[in-house]
């Protein structure tokens, strides 16, 4: 209070500090107690793991200045964690598997499909050393796929049944994909099935090759898609719009634009960069029409229901308004 009264003088000098002190004082506790004014503007968070049909996201930070100010990515290795962040809510945005996405709606988990990570990029890699060269090859033997929940383990048990191999004679582990080649290499498993990079590491590595690419198998294969919460969306709307329409853009960007989009993917995941050149120049990925059908997400969910992930097809939402 002494030092309070000391202000209370006639000077011009000591009024106009009182008059900044109290401007300061109403400032901060209209900052702390008026809605919607935070101290820092927050800033959306997206998850998403090192593999190429995330690669909209590096690109997209290294180029767009919206996303440096505003995007927080959130690096995860293995599909659960991930799920258990978007259905926790810690996530607002997330790059993840088709059917991880169709069961979240099917438990009524509020999200929905933005965007496709990219098409395509998939290979079924098999050992060097215990080489396989047919399909029916596969009986009796082990192979890894991401996660049951995914369009690479659908896709498997299709190839396996029009090759009239017993799915049930085909032993399949879940494994996170950078474990994949290390695993190969070890015998641990006789093949894999899995997006890129991870396939065609296996044959830089000299410890596998690819014995089909998705491409055979499942013209336009959709692997990742971008989900969305839609209480995110509802709070934040103009900034997912931004989100959604930056990552888009960064996919006809990488298509005219591969060894610069190799190098930046690299440094963000933290990979090679021979090895996203070497898959983004080999051309088994496409960034080209990565807007969600609704058509294609209900014959992946049919596929579900056929191979007992689902019990029956849900209402697939996307969100399309950002367009």
């Amino acid at each position: 209070m002494n030092s309070f009264k000391k202000l209370k003088g006639n000077r011009p000098e000591n009024l106009a500090l009182l008059l900044a002190i109290l401007w300061l004082l109403v400032i901060t506790v209209l900052r702390f107690t008026l809605p919607g004014a935070p101290l820092k503007e927050a800033r959306l968070k997206i998850g998403f793991l090192p593999i190429t049909c995330h690669l909209l996201l590096p690109v997209a930070m290294e180029r767009l200045g919206f996303f440096k100010k505003h995007v927080l990515p959130v690096k995860f290795t293995s599909w659960p964690d991930m799920i258990e962040s978007v259905k926790g809510g810690e996530l607002d945005a997330a790059l993840i598997l088709a059917p991880i996405a169709i069961s979240m709606m099917d438990q009524g988990v509020p999200v929905e499909i933005a965007l496709l990570g990219h098409r395509n990029g998939t290979g079924l890699v098999v050992s060097s050393k215990r080489p396989i060269s047919q399909v029916r090859e596969f009986e009796g033997k082990t192979v890894a796929i991401p996660i049951r929940y995914s369009t690479q383990n659908l896709a498997l048990l299709s190839l396996l049944e029009k090759n009239h191999v017993d799915i049930h004679r085909v032993k399949r582990v879940e494994l996170p994909p950078p474990d994949m080649p290390s695993a190969l290499a070890s015998g641990a498993i006789d093949g894999y099935i899995v997006g890129e990079p991870y396939a065609t590491q296996a044959r830089l590595l000299e410890v596998g090759k690819i014995l089909r690419n998705i491409s055979s198998i499942w013209p336009g294969f959709i692997s990742s898609v971008l989900i969305i919460r839609k209480d995110a969306l509802k709070k934040n709307q103009k900034q997912m719009d931004c989100l959604i329409k930056g990552l888009y853009l960064q996919g006809q960007w990488i298509e005219h634009n591969r060894k610069l989009a190799a190098d930046m993917g690299a440094r963000f995941f933290g990979l090679s960069k021979k090895l996203i050149e070497t898959v983004l120049l080999s051309r088994q990925v496409s960034y080209k029409n990565i807007l969600p059908r609704k058509e294609e997400f209900q014959d992946i969910g049919r596929k579900m229901v056929k191979y007992g992930l689902l019990k029956r097809v849900p209402k697939i939402g996307t969100y399309e308004k950002w367009h």
